[in-house]
C-alpha cells in the first residue's frame, strides 16, 4: 500500500499556537506535552510515527530558533520483561520496537535543569545519532518487572553548554 507523504508544514500554524502557549502559560512546569497522532489521523498510525516525529521536529526547531527553547522528542518503545539496553536500535528498524504510545514533544528554555538531568541518566547513541543528525539517547525505566525503555531525541539548536 502506497501511502502519501508527509507534508508537515501544513500543520506548522498548530505547532506555532502550541510553541506560543508553552511559553506564554510557562506550561513546560507542568511537562506539557504534545503528541504526534493530534495533529492528523495519518499519524495516528504507529508505522508512521517516526517519520512524522521526525519531520516535526524539524518545524518544532525551525519555529523555536530564535526563542532560546529546546525540544526534547520522546519516542516510547516496546514495554518488555528483558532490558532492551545494549540492543542495536536502527533508524529503519524503530516502527518493529515501537511502543503503544505516540511520540510526544516537550519544549523547554534553555538551559534547562529538566533536559540536562535527564540526558545525564541516559545511554548516548552515537550511531543513531549520526543517523537522525540529533542528539539520540536511550533510556530505561524498570517498575513491577517490566522495562519501559524511550528514545530521547534532543532538537539540534541545543547548546553544547546546555548538557552540562
Amino acid at each position: 500500500m502506497s501511502e502519501a507523504p508527509l507534508n508537515v508544514a501544513d500543520y506548522a500554524p498548530a505547532l506555532q499556537q502550541w510553541v506560543d502557549e508553552v511559553i506564554r502559560g510557562h506550561r513546560w512546569e507542568q511537562y506539557a506535552d504534545l503528541h504526534v497522532d493530534v495533529l492528523d489521523a495519518q499519524f495516528r498510525r504507529p508505522g508512521r510515527w517516526v517519520e512524522a516525529s521526525m519531520l516535526v521536529l524539524e518545524v518544532l526547531e525551525h519555529l523555536t530558533a530564535q526563542r532560546d527553547c529546546q525540544v526534547l522528542l520522546v519516542i516510547r518503545l516496546a514495554t518488555s520483561a528483558v532490558s532492551a539496553a545494549g540492543r542495536p536500535l536502527e533508524r529503519d528498524t524503530l516502527e518493529d520496537v515501537l511502543g503503544d504510545i505516540p511520540p510526544s514533544f516537550y519544549l523547554f528554555p534553555q538551559p534547562s535543569e529538566v533536559v540536562r538531568q535527564t540526558v545525564q541518566a541516559t545511554i548516548p547513541l552515537p550511531g543513531l545519532s549520526e543517523r537522525l543528525q540529533r542528539r539520540v539517547y536511550f533510556q530505561e525505566q524498570h517498575a513491577e518487572g517490566e522495562y519501559a525503555p524511550s528514545l530521547l531525541v534532543l532538537s539540534t539548536t541545543v547548546q553544547a553548554s546546555t548538557l552540562g
